[in-house]
Order: C-alpha cells, then structure tokens, then sequence
C-alpha cells in the first residue's frame, strides 16, 4: 500500500512539473487576448465553414424538436388540468346529490361551475324530495284518524270454529208427534 501512495504522489509531481514546462514556454498567449477582455471588443467570426453550417443546423433541428416538446408536455397539463376540473365537478354533484336526499336545502346559484344539465337534475332531486316528505307528513297525519270497522255478528266472542263445534256436540231432541 505504500507503494501505491508514493507513486500517486510521484505521478501527481509529475504532472505538476509538466504543466508548470507548458506554462513557462508559452507565458504571452494569455496576455495576446488581454486587450479584447479589457476594452470589449469582440472579434468579427471568421466565414462560416460547412462543418459550422451542419452544426447550426443540427442546434436548429434540436431547438425546434425541444419546441415540439414543450408544445406536446403544454397540450397535455391542458388536458390533465380539464381533467381535474371535471373530476371536482362530478365530486361536487355527487355531494349535492347526498346532501338533497338528506333533505338538506341546496341553493344552485352558488355553483356557478354546474353545468344546466347537472342543475336541472339537483333541482327535480330537490323537487323529488320536497314530495316524499309532503307524503310523509301526510301519512303521519292520517295515522291519527282510525277508519271505520265493520260491525261484528250478534254473538260476542264467537268464532266460525266455536260455531262449528257446537254444532256438533248439539244433541237433537225427539219432537213429540202432534196429534
């Protein structure tokens, strides 16, 4: 393991002292751009040459496939955005319908974003439910009132079966001849 440091350690001396042979040889070339960084002025692009020209050409192509891109991920949060929004608005139907036939009163003009389909829905459920209670309260109100019974037979008490024993166990007495 030893060795292994040391001769990282040599190849990163190394290293060192060749840049440090570069940089000595060429010490203008960092000074020969010095005066366009300091007064701004830039240097006028040499003719475009075709190897150039076919990488514009492959940027045009990548910025317009980007283009394309952004149009399709826009088209497509559009679509999950109307989506969404139709999502809430079945959610909020289906809570107005529970909320109507718990009887609850449910003002439509508050809901703006109902369509006139789903409003003139909610108001038949309302009207729906506005008439079984109508019809409730009348049920309980004639619960009161006990309708007429029929009049029970002469014999209290007597019941077809107790009339049919009887007549069995009745003995018939010999009439007497008249004479």
């Amino acid at each position: 393991m030893n060795s292994t440091a040391k001769q990282t350690g040599q190849s990163a001396r190394d290293l060192a002292q060749k840049i440090a042979k570069q940089m000595a040889r060429e010490p203008l070339e960092v000074l020969k751009n010095a005066e366009n960084q300091v007064t701004g002025q830039e240097e006028l692009e040499p003719r475009e040459n075709p190897n150039q020209n076919s990488d514009n050409q492959a940027k045009i192509a990548e910025h317009q496939r980007q283009l394309q891109d952004k149009m399709k991920s826009g088209r497509r949060m559009e679509a999950l955005e109307a989506e969404l929004k139709d999502i809430r608005k079945q959610d909020l139907f289906k809570d107005l319908q529970n909320k109507i036939a718990q009887g609850l009163e449910v003002p439509l003009e508050d809901y703006p974003e109902l369509s006139m389909e789903q409003k003139q829905v909610l108001k038949a459920q309302m009207e729906a439910v506005k008439f079984q209670k109508q019809q409730a309260a009348y049920a309980q109100s004639q619960e009161g009132f006990k309708s007429p019974v029929s009049k029970k037979g002469r014999r209290f008490g007597e019941t077809r079966k107790e009339e049919a024993q009887r007549e069995q166990t009745h003995v018939e007495k010999p009439v007497p001849p008249s004479g």
